[in-house]
């Protein structure tokens, strides 16, 4: 299926007026049979769009595509002057694995948007639900002169950046759950999956993956999502995507930036701050066995300190899984 031209007619479709074959394949310049087969792709990727008979087809909710030039023009100088590139797809299997692909001196500092991924990532091998044009789907190169033990906070950086990014946009009560994942009442709104590569000594090329949920309604594939989830729309109705990425990308560049200058020391607080864990009972799964135990925040290389009640054991991201008990 050609992308470019669902993508076209994503965007020609309306909400508000009944668009007709005729006119649909005038503008993308294809037969009505093609017409068809273009309405039918964007059905499969999520996409709810009504059929009037003798009249055409038209979206039952509006939809906002993102606007590379809207995303730029809304940067603030420290923001923008740190982006590099700007890239914005209409389907990719996902934007890590294209951002893997660009040889590595053109990753760092290059951003890569999709609006939909046929193969979306998180930690830990788990798939991420990702229907076109509701979510955000992003990834962002970032080259660092440390060595690669220097970045195990690196996550919980990318994490805390997005909440900084949800918080301007208006939201309350979300946290961060030990490494990367933002919650609002118990429920996901937002992963992260950071993915390294380079020397021990460094230099290395990091790929940092933010996945937010924005405007997702319950379907029969969010049925196949195996923890709560939540969106952005359920909080703060309306917000829109391409303001949700200007922040996402600001808060990204000035937080790695600072983190690459001045390391994980400032970030010490910011986290307290936002951490759902602490104090809360919770089972660790890993490769030998569940732990049972208190979480009581992090040490300064971002482990996560549980306290099992004969001692506090100090546990890496990548090596556990989390559960919690209660909240």
């Amino acid at each position: 299926m050609n992308d470019n031209m669902v993508q076209r007619l994503a965007h020609y479709l309306s909400a508000t007026e009944t668009r007709s074959g005729e006119a649909i394949g005038e503008e993308l310049g294809c037969s009505r049979t093609a017409v068809w087969k273009y309405v039918e792709a964007l059905r499969n990727l999520g996409i709810e769009i009504n059929a009037v008979a003798g009249q055409g087809y038209r979206l039952r909710e509006p939809l906002e595509l993102l606007d590379r030039d809207r995303i730029l023009a809304g940067l603030n100088p420290p923001g923008g002057a740190g982006l590099r590139n700007l890239l914005i797809e209409a389907s990719l299997d996902s934007t890590n694995s294209a951002l893997q692909r660009l040889p590595l001196a053109r990753q760092h500092a290059t951003a890569i948007f999709a609006e939909h991924q046929s193969q979306g990532r998180g930690r830990r091998g788990r798939q991420w639900y990702s229907p076109y044009g509701k979510n955000l789907y992003l990834s962002l190169g970032w080259k660092f002169e440390k060595s690669l033990s220097e970045l195990g906070c690196l996550p919980l950086v990318v994490a805390l950046a997005a909440a900084q990014a949800l918080q301007r946009a208006g939201l309350e009560g979300h946290g961060v759950k030990w490494p990367n994942d933002l919650l609002i009442g118990g429920r996901k709104v937002c992963g992260c999956l950071v993915e390294v590569q380079g020397d021990s000594q460094g230099p290395c090329h990091a790929v940092l993956g933010v996945g937010i949920n924005v405007h997702m309604p319950v379907s029969r594939q969010t049925e196949h999502i195996d923890q709560p989830w939540t969106d952005l729309h359920s909080h703060l109705p309306g917000f829109s995507r391409n303001a949700l990425a200007v922040l996402l990308l600001e808060e990204l560049i000035v937080q790695l930036s600072k983190f690459d200058e001045q390391g994980f020391a400032p970030f010490g607080e910011p986290w307290e701050q936002a951490d759902v864990l602490y104090g809360q009972s919770i089972d660790v799964q890993s490769a030998t066995g569940s732990i049972r135990g208190t979480a009581v925040g992090i040490d300064e290389m971002g482990a996560l300190r549980l306290d099992t009640g004969q001692e506090v054991l100090k546990l890496h991201s990548g090596e556990v899984s989390l559960h919690k008990t209660k909240l």
